[in-house]
């Protein structure tokens, strides 16, 4: 080697040295305080591209290096990568002053929980805790509206961002704000109070909807009009729905009767009040209507629209009709099963009257467990369409700071060990839900014609309408 080019090589090194004494510099004069990991240097330069982003430049500024990142990473552990990420964001987000810790610790603890792919498995805020408590007490303020999450959810273009999900109304409770509104049964909600729902939670949208009472809630829903082949050519009405909240009282159990003495008890979803309502409406069925005085000749079970609800309640129910055995089996991840049977003192002896469940694609968890169990036992005939197949049991686990995780730690199974997992409970005699279900407003369309017909043809009597 010649010494002109030893020369060049030691100007070389020597630069290289300054630059790198230069970029240390920097970084101390900016501050090392926070997460940053110990020796971990994140104030690299940056480039704007042809799209204006940023991206990481592993040589200077326009060199030949520039846009290239680093073919090997450090060596470092998986929590130093989470606050790397957070110091960068403290560092570069354009509105860092507006960012609270709060709000970048449960974003992170939400992303952590939906890696697990399991919708069910979700984190609640102290204040999304405390109105989930409220939700099971059966009673809170709010609009009156039970609502589900509709997952990659594609609509006109005011629903973009595409393939977001989107809470969507399932039904409205009877006499509630809500039902007295223009909502519809499959209105998707957009936004509320201006917020975006865009991948938000159902807890979060719950809390959000719900406040004090006498207050207004603004929702932006979007409504399909016409269905079209591809979602996006399909015709939408995009409208603002103002609704006061009020105090929402969950009566959970509704009696009406039908021609015949046949008893139609509505079970909207299972919460703390339901085994008793249940148990002093079914005590009713044994003296008939007031105005026709005898025992029900037929009873029809509608859990059409039920989210679930307390797993306990769930079994107390079942026991309502299942003498012994098997209600429900849970089975953990490690394969152990478990069989939570039927509570004897709580059998009420319906063997000898017809029972139909009418069931659809939103009865779901607790009340696909009662459905399994009478339809497993041959109890009763189940009519409808195929449940909505949540076949999963939730621990919740309260938090220090007052939140709450709620965590799936079992599938379960019906009383013959079907799992039903995105299946659901299949009906022994499908009838599609007619405009009159749809409506939600009476709910006696095809479904319940059906049901009444089924009771009447064991009853050995003619095929009367419901009126």
């Amino acid at each position: 080697m010649t010494w002109k080019m030893r020369g060049a090589y030691g100007l070389l090194a020597l630069a290289m040295l300054f630059a790198a004494f230069g970029a240390g510099y920097r970084v101390r004069a900016q501050g090392e305080s926070g997460w940053m990991p110990s020796g971990y240097n994140a104030a690299v330069p940056l480039v704007r591209t042809a799209e204006g982003n940023l991206m990481v430049s592993a040589g200077s500024k326009g060199g030949r290096g520039a846009g290239k990142t680093r073919a090997s990473k450090p060596n470092l552990k998986p929590w130093e990568t989470l606050n790397e990420v957070h110091q960068a964001i403290r560092a570069n987000f354009v509105h860092p002053k507006e960012i609270s810790e709060d709000e970048l610790t449960y974003g992170a603890i939400r992303g952590m929980l939906r890696s697990l792919g399991d919708r069910f498995t979700r984190f609640l805020t102290p204040s999304e805790f405390e109105k989930f408590n409220e939700q099971t007490s059966a009673e809170f303020t709010g609009i009156g509206a039970r609502i589900d999450i509709k997952d990659d959810y594609e609509g006109s273009e005011q629903s973009k961002p595409f393939s977001a999900s989107r809470p969507i109304i399932v039904d409205t409770i009877k006499g509630s704000p809500a039902s007295r509104s223009t909502l519809k049964k499959d209105d998707v909600i957009l936004a509320i109070d201006g917020r975006s729902t865009a991948d938000m939670g159902d807890d979060a949208v719950v809390s959000y909807i719900k406040g004090v009472r006498g207050t207004t809630v603004k929702l932006k829903i979007e409504r399909r009009l016409k269905a079209a082949q591809m979602n996006r050519d399909s015709e939408y009405k995009v409208f603002d729905v103002e609704i006061k909240r009020d105090l929402i009282e969950m009566h959970p159990v509704d009696l009406e009767w039908l021609p015949g003495r046949i008893a139609w008890l509505k079970l909207e979803e299972f919460n703390k009040k339901s085994d008793a309502e249940m148990g002093k409406a079914l005590s009713t069925l044994k003296q008939g209507p007031v105005s026709d005085r005898g025992a029900a000749r037929g009873l029809i079970l509608d859990m059409r629209n039920n989210p679930g609800g307390l797993l306990d309640v769930a079994v107390d129910i079942g026991s309502r009709f299942v003498p012994d055995g098997a209600i429900v089996y849970t089975k953990e991840n490690d394969g152990r099963e478990q069989v939570l049977k039927a509570e004897r003192n709580r059998y009420m002896n319906f063997n000898k009257m017809p029972i139909v469940v009418l069931i659809n694609n939103y009865s779901a968890s607790a009340a696909e467990i009662v459905a399994g169990a009478m339809k497993d036992r041959g109890l009763a005939t189940v009519v409808g369409e195929p449940s909505f197949g949540k076949a999963s049991v939730q621990v919740l686990l309260q938090l220090k700071n007052g939140g709450a995780l709620v965590i799936t730690t079992a599938k379960y199974l019906t009383p013959l060990k079907r799992d039903i997992s995105d299946k659901g409970i299949a009906p022994d005699i499908v009838v599609k839900a007619t405009d009159e279900d749809e409506a939600g407003k009476s709910g006696r369309g095809a479904q319940l014609e059906k049901a009444i017909a089924i009771i009447q043809q064991k009853n050995g009597g003619p095929t009367v309408a419901a009126r």
